[in-house]
């Protein structure tokens, strides 16, 4: 109680008033709230854990939930969510809680189950969602606040964020169709994950449109996976002149089955590859992949925006954002 005194002092208002401000009482302005805020932070304040829980049945911690599939592992698109929305919560007085839980049926939804009845965090952020996902019925029937990254074909509306698949691999698809490829095979993720599903649907309905053809493909996101998926492509159509993948690792993998096939990526006459993630590896890669881009901070603020405005009382059906996305052209892809 002192060092909450000596901040309500040096601010010149109640205890009361500094504590529920601490604790996102809606009775307290935001201007006060954010004043009292800047103070505990110039003064090093930190409420008492426990105590800060006793008087508002919080623990300040939103949980960053992630499937992942046995031997593989969180990549860096994955640290730069966490740092969009450790960014936007961290200002508010909340911490983030990252997680990987198992993928397979036996142990997934146990591993969620024992982090819901802790009753260790306010809120979830879930991310790489499925179309039919139980892990979103599961947080609907318990009523704790949670935001997807990413949709699902839930009857329940839900809070959502998620990057416009759809459009993004029309783009891609597109822009190959735009250099004069009329095949077009597509390494795509996972099948079960909604990106995956929304993707095709854009691949598909550029191709649909423009009466091109091409295969598609599902395969673990890894570089190793890409590399597999094009060999397999390029045994399969020896005559192929474009790939497009469903992120840069797997056109990296993609460029090197290229390569050793013999064929030249990004020249008349060689394999056009097309990835998605604008990610650092892909920019410097030999040729420089052309790609889709996002902004996968943006994206990890505005979950992070969507949980507070959950916690504030605003209804799920009003949070659901469709992030943009654009197409950079660089090096490797050209006229078959």
């Amino acid at each position: 109680m002192t060092a909450l005194r000596n901040l309500a002092d040096h601010l010149g208002i109640s205890i009361s008033t500094a504590s529920r401000a601490l604790n996102g009482y809606s009775d307290v302005s935001v201007k006060t709230r954010q004043r009292v805020m800047a103070a505990a932070d110039a003064l090093g304040y930190r409420p008492h854990p426990v105590a800060h829980r006793l008087a508002t049945g919080r623990t300040g911690a939103i949980a960053l939930v992630s499937s992942m599939r046995a031997g593989h592992f969180l990549d860096a698109t994955f640290a730069a969510l966490l740092t969009g929305i450790d960014e936007v919560l961290s200002r508010e007085g909340l911490y983030t809680l990252a997680t990987a839980i198992p993928s397979d049926e036996a142990r997934e939804m146990p591993a969620l189950e024992r982090l819901l009845d802790g009753r260790l965090v306010d809120a979830v952020i879930l991310s790489r969602t499925r179309m039919e996902d139980p892990r979103v019925a599961l947080l609907q029937s318990r009523g704790l606040p949670f935001v997807t990254y990413g949709r699902t074909a839930s009857a329940t509306p839900h809070a959502w964020v998620d990057t416009d698949n759809e459009a993004a691999f029309e783009l891609a698809t597109q822009r190959l169709l735009s250099l004069g490829h009329r095949t077009i095979h597509f390494i795509n993720g996972p099948a079960p994950y909604a990106f995956a599903q929304l993707r095709e649907r854009g691949w598909r309905r550029a191709l649909r449109l423009a009466k091109a053809k091409g295969r598609m493909v599902h395969s673990e996101l890894s570089s190793a996976a890409g590399d597999a998926a094009a060999q397999a492509i390029l045994a399969r159509d020896a005559a192929a002149t474009a790939l497009l993948c469903a992120n840069d690792t797997l056109a990296l993998g993609a460029l090197a089955a290229v390569r050793r096939a013999g064929r030249r990526a990004g020249r008349p006459g060689g394999i056009s590859v097309v990835g998605y993630g604008n990610t650092e590896p892909g920019r410097y890669a030999d040729p420089a992949l052309t790609t889709i881009d996002y902004s996968i901070e943006d994206n990890g603020r505005r979950l992070a925006r969507c949980v507070i405005d959950l916690l504030a009382g605003k209804p799920p059906e009003q949070l659901q954002h469709l992030e943009p996305v654009r197409l950079i052209a660089r090096e490797s892809d050209s006229a078959p």
